[in-house]
């Protein structure tokens, strides 16, 4: 069970700091490609959510290190943000439309946040005895 745990948070670290990287290092390129739009508004909007994964994707390492016991608040922050952004890209995918962007760069962001979401699901469902 150790190792399964251990696999879940570390493709939730990977899955964070991919957004983390693309969202810090890659900005202009991410917000025209994404959102299809750039400006400086969008820029800062975009390093303040990489800079919030950075800080879930240390925190979630600094748990593998730790333990599980009473970390039931950081996990479901995680999966409730995932959500949210996952209803998001949805909202644009049903409705059809993507704005300046292309709707193939939405599916596969909500596709990637779906998963996401699933590693989040599982995890919590496996561990709700020891997060409490």
């Amino acid at each position: 069970m150790k190792k399964i745990n251990n696999l879940l948070i570390l493709l939730n670290i990977i899955f964070l700091l991919y957004y983390s990287i693309q969202l810090l290092a890659f900005t202009d390129e991410f917000a025209i490609n994404n959102l299809g739009y750039y400006n400086h508004a969008i820029a800062g909007l975009s390093e303040i959510i990489g800079i919030i994964f950075l800080v879930f994707s240390i925190t979630l390492f600094i748990i593998l290190k730790r333990g599980l016991k009473k970390q039931f608040p950081i996990f479901f922050t995680i999966i409730l943000i995932q959500i949210l952004i996952l209803i998001n890209f949805l909202k644009y995918i049903f409705t059809n439309s993507p704005g300046e962007t292309s709707i193939n760069s939405i599916q596969f962001n909500a596709f990637i946040f779906f998963i996401g979401v699933i590693i989040s699901g599982i995890f919590i469902i496996i561990n709700l005895d020891e997060l409490k």
